[in-house]
């Protein structure tokens, strides 16, 4: 790929109409969900104020449980959020394969947890709250077989393919001359190197680009870097020098959008559905505060000594006038301020951003008085269903990725085994995801079923027959799938078959017992002995022979 085209295509993104617009968008946002973020348009000085003009902290509150209550029912920490399945569900029920993908979710369970995911993710579900747009990459490291680093927006820059999905990923960074020879080594620019080994210069800054897109004409399974299905390629604008080229097997960006349009690149957030209310709250604050001083501390008639004043009306303002004049005392336009009106149309607009950020939908503890554990987790999980557009977008287009690039590392590494069986030769995986929120749509799935079985179990009654139209294995079966019974504690089909089939054979036995002591009591009652070569002795015979075995 021409280094040209590479640099032009990234002023092009850059500076392209539609990334302006956003970017001004994201950055009213920032100011009031998150002054602290890194200013989008332009550089902010270290230790610079970047909350003059905010006076509530609504915003502010709003994005924290925003992400508080994602990070929570998406990525549970602690909890199995994830389970490796065969995409084939006829292979989900073979005893070896669940024994299999069991030991590897739990793996690759542990090596999430055991690396930087939960900070990192947290950073870019913090994102897609006010921003609506964040990345996350993934590759290994030298102390960790898995390391993660999210991205603000004004870090990177991204392409669509045809089917609307991110291929191409331009990230801006900034190095001092010594760390850019710590991370490129020999490859490094040589003007850049030769700065580096002076003390007076090392810490001079320059400017490099990481460009990752599909690689046009790749090598199935090689192992040069410069053949992976995916191209990287490391440019410093320094006078436009490629310093490294490399690749890899999977994307190691994954690109999240909380909302998207179809007609839209970038991603919009909960923050820009109540755009116009956050200024506006600023507002309402301000003259709620104004209102309160005066009230506290109100303005004060006085005497005028003949001389031009100006009349103010704020706390603790003079007002002169003159006393020998009525005509000249100032009137009252309008009563004092009434603080109490202006607090409940503060409430009022503070709780549309709460629900806008679904904050509701995260508090448990909500509106929830009075009502059963069944009933709260009930409700729950029909408001979790305002969630699942987002919800489905995030799980498919980010995390999914991000898991698969996570996955790809570990098996190259030899971490799986388990997967080296018979059954999953051929096979292809995939990851289901089991948070709270990625499960409620399931939750309601169930419910409906539950409903179903309980109003057929009473027709059953007086229809028994009607019991026929459900498979209750497979029923029982998606009750475990949604409830997230674990792997172990669910027996396979042919577990099921053979304990079923043992406790026919018991049962058989019993009711041929049972036959054979009536028919030995009921020829006892007779207290005959049957004639030599009867039907009537054969019978006792075969009696007596099924009593005494």
């Amino acid at each position: 790929m021409d280094v040209s085209s590479l640099v032009a295509m990234y002023k092009r993104e850059k500076s392209s109409s539609e990334r302006v617009n956003f970017e001004n968008l994201y950055q009213s946002a920032a100011e009031f969900c998150n002054p602290k973020a890194d200013n989008i348009q332009s550089k902010r000085a270290k230790g610079q104020r970047s909350d003059e003009q905010r006076i509530t902290d609504v915003g502010i509150k709003a994005r924290r449980m925003f992400t508080a209550g994602m990070m929570s029912h998406l990525f549970p920490q602690g909890q199995n959020w994830i389970r490796v399945v065969p995409q084939n569900r006829d292979l989900q029920r073979n005893d070896n394969v669940v024994r299999s993908l069991s030991s590897v979710t739990k793996k690759f369970v542990r090596a999430i947890e055991d690396s930087n995911f939960y900070e990192e993710m947290s950073q870019c579900v913090d994102h897609c709250g006010y921003i609506g747009t964040t990345a996350l990459y993934c590759e290994p490291t030298n102390k960790r077989m898995l390391n993660f680093r999210s991205h603000y927006i004004n870090q990177f820059f991204f392409c669509e393919n045809y089917l609307g999905e991110v291929d191409t990923v331009i990230r801006e960074f900034k190095l001092t001359a010594r760390q850019a020879v710590q991370q490129f080594g020999e490859d490094c620019p040589e003007d850049i190197s030769k700065l580096a080994n002076d003390p007076k210069t090392s810490t001079r800054e320059f400017t490099f680009i990481h460009v990752v897109m599909p690689r046009q004409n790749f090598v199935p399974d090689s192992v040069e870097k410069t053949e992976k299905p995916i191209a990287s390629y490391y440019i410093s604008l320094t006078g436009n020098k490629l310093v490294l080229e490399s690749g890899f097997d999977e994307m190691p960006y994954s690109v999240a959008r909380f909302y998207k349009t179809n007609y839209e690149k970038y991603g919009r957030s909960p923050a820009l559905e109540v755009f116009s209310t956050l200024p506006l709250i600023n507002r309402m604050e301000v003259s709620r505060i104004r209102g309160a001083e005066r009230v506290s501390n109100p303005p004060w008639l006085a005497p005028n000594d003949g001389s031009v004043r100006r009349i103010s009306n704020d706390q603790g303002s003079i007002i002169y006038w003159n006393a020998g004049n009525p005509l000249s005392k100032p009137e009252q336009l309008r009563p004092m301020d009434n603080v109490v009106v202006n607090d409940q149309m503060i409430q009022k607009k503070e709780q549309e951003i709460m629900d806008a950020f679904y904050v509701p939908l995260f508090n448990p503890l909500l509106d929830r008085q009075n009502m059963t554990a069944f009933e709260s987790s009930e409700r729950l999980n029909l408001s979790l269903q305002f969630l699942t557009p987002a919800v489905n977008r995030l799980n498919k287009y980010f995390v999914t990725p991000i898991l698969e690039r996570a996955f790809g590392i570990m098996y190259r590494a030899g971490m799986f085994p388990e997967l080296e069986i018979e059954e999953l030769s051929g096979a292809n995986l995939e990851f289901d995801l089991v948070g709270k929120a990625s499960i409620a749509s399931r939750q309601i799935e169930l419910f409906g079923t539950m409903t179903a079985m309980n109003q057929m179990m009473q027709i059953a009654q007086y229809k028994p027959e009607i019991l026929d139209n459900v498979d209750a294995d497979k029923t029982a079966r998606f009750i475990q799938e949604v409830n997230m019974v674990p792997v172990d504690l669910q027996l396979s089909e042919e577990a099921v078959d053979e304990i079923r089939a043992a406790r026919a054979e018991a049962q058989a036995a019993a009711e041929q017992r049972a036959t054979a002591q009536t028919l030995s009591d009921a020829y006892v009652k007779t207290q005959k002995t049957p004639e030599a070569g009867s039907g009537a002795e054969f019978v006792q015979q075969v009696v007596n022979a099924e009593v005494g075995g």
